[in-house]
């Protein structure tokens, strides 16, 4: 049984109109939704499997994880068309951006990697060897760590974004997918 993925991406406008963006899975598109109305107002063809989406920094794009297709899509937030594709390594999941936007790290589930993009050259900068299942990613807010989790090994493992090694693994309870980091 496949697993069904929900995944918004909210973007704020100068008008406190917000847009949001939820990837349909098993339809590989993308719908529009305006918030003040509920309404959906458009529905993007998208690659196959779409799972995790991210808007960009400036929110002027937004990447769209088409596991099937094995690539990360960015669509421009303004027109709604795909940009290009970006090498994304098999089966892509889950996503984070640097604070800069200059780097996208991303797990992919079958191969058990984390790719890190460059996203101004469009190019793979390196991949790097985690545990069976690689779900979540998160970067910390200063950039200097980025966190993945795999769901059958059980583990958080912190990457050092400036050199791509992971630097601690942490073993935490079964299945462990997203995260987020309360600031203290």
């Amino acid at each position: 049984m496949k697993k069904t993925i929900f995944t918004m991406a909210i973007l704020t406008s100068a008008l406190l109109a917000d847009t949001i963006y939820v990837s349909n899975e098993k339809d590989n598109t993308i719908s529009v939704i305006d918030s003040l109305t509920n309404k959906v107002t458009n529905t993007i063809k998208v690659g196959q499997r779409p799972r995790g989406i991210l808007l960009s920094t400036d929110y002027s794009k937004l990447y769209i994880c088409a596991s099937d297709d094995d690539t990360v899509q960015v669509m421009d937030t303004k027109t709604n068309k795909i940009l290009y594709n970006l090498p994304s390594g098999e089966d892509p999941e889950q996503f984070a951006l640097t604070p800069d936007g200059r780097e996208l790290y991303v797990s992919n589930e079958e191969d058990g990697i984390v790719t890190v993009i460059d996203t101004s050259n469009k190019s793979v900068i390196t991949q790097i060897e985690v545990g069976v299942e690689p779900e979540g990613m998160a970067v910390s807010p200063d950039g200097t760590v980025a966190i993945n989790t795999t769901e059958t090994s059980n583990f958080l493992h912190w990457i050092d974004t400036k050199t791509k090694k992971i630097i601690h693994n942490s073993l935490v309870d079964q299945r462990p997918r997203h995260k987020k980091k309360k600031k203290t």
